[in-house]
């Protein structure tokens, strides 16, 4: 539906998130109404000029929709570390699976004329679970882990809904995301960029020898609207969002170090060397040591990824060098 001033209205939950906010600064680009839903905002994160910021949990997501009645919904708040998930697996399932089942509540709820056209909900990767081979859609959801089974309850509860009570919802499953202005220090990639960018050796928690797929937070939001776009005939159907290229944890440390590198030639030659990261012996509990995505389903809707991983990196390098302090 549109708003009082004729716009459109898009709901967003996670909307200080990475994906959240590229979501968010694309719609408030294209014309959109973006009402955002935000329980934590980490210092400096900032909403699009114009977006009306609701404050709250999940239970404040039903009020919003019911208020605004959004034409599209993008569900992509969630817990999002796997490593939390084990040290508080209520609070992951209570934010992940109840959390998607108020969203969707709320959406069913509204009369039949007033619903949204288009709802996306994300799940991962990790509900697929370990896999020797490159996920397709087909694969079957075997999660082990607290986080990987309540991505994967979301994503069961969020097709239900379409099969069931024909609300256009469509699930995207993506890889590992990466970008600017990513908040969460407990993520490989800002962690390694913003430590580099101090001059500091980054700290990571395993060998380095997990392999992910690796995808660029800009490439994530086109596909999500792509998909929001035809979510009447692709209702029930989940996505594979892959990046295409597949990199280890030291393979993604050992790029972020030579661009570091490349940065600092440009202080002088004086200038010091990146430090060295210093590994752990062995590999954090509960995660998946190597995962990769067929996303050739999407492909045939059109969508591709833009920015390769060298640049990806470069560019979010780049972001935290000018901006010293995010994570300190």
């Amino acid at each position: 539906m549109s708003g009082s001033d004729g716009r459109r209205v898009a709901f967003v939950t996670g909307a200080a998130g990475l994906l959240g906010g590229a979501c968010t600064d694309r719609l408030t680009r294209e014309g959109w109404r973006v009402v955002a839903l935000v329980r934590d905002r980490r210092p400096g994160a900032a909403l699009p000029a114009g977006a009306v910021e609701v404050r709250g949990d999940f239970e404040q997501a039903g009020r919003a929709i019911r208020q605004y009645r959004p034409s599209l919904v993008l569900h992509l708040g969630a817990q999002s570390q796997v490593g939390a998930g084990f040290l508080d697996p209520a609070e992951t399932f209570e934010a992940n699976v109840r959390g998607t089942w108020l969203v969707l509540e709320a959406c069913r709820s509204l009369p039949a004329g007033g619903r949204p056209e288009a709802v996306i909900v994300a799940s991962s990767d990790k509900a697929y679970g370990p896999s020797d081979a490159a996920y397709t859609e087909a694969t079957p959801l075997r999660p082990r882990g607290p986080y990987d089974t309540s991505k994967a309850a979301a994503d069961l509860i969020a097709r239900s809904y379409a099969a069931s009570f024909g609300l256009p919802v469509v699930v995207t499953r993506c890889g590992n995301l990466y970008g600017p202005d990513d908040r969460n220090p407990d993520r490989l990639i800002p962690h390694v960029a913003a430590r580099l960018a101090r001059g500091l050796p980054p700290l990571l928690r395993g060998t380095g020898a997990m392999s992910r797929e690796w995808l660029y937070v800009d490439d994530a939001a086109a596909a999500a609207l792509l998909l929001a776009d035809r979510a009447r005939e692709l209702a029930g159907c989940a996505f594979n969002v892959g990046g295409g290229e597949r990199a280890t944890v030291k393979q993604i440390v050992e790029r972020l170090v030579a661009v570091a590198a490349e940065s600092a030639g440009t202080d002088g030659p004086d200038a010091p060397a990146p430090p060295a990261p210093l590994y752990s012996a062995g590999e954090p509990d509960g995660e998946i040591q190597h995962q990769s995505l067929d996303s050739s389903a999407l492909y045939g809707l059109g969508w591709k990824p833009r920015v390769g991983l060298d640049e990806g990196l470069r560019r979010t390098f780049d972001w935290y060098r000018s901006h010293p302090g995010v994570l300190a």
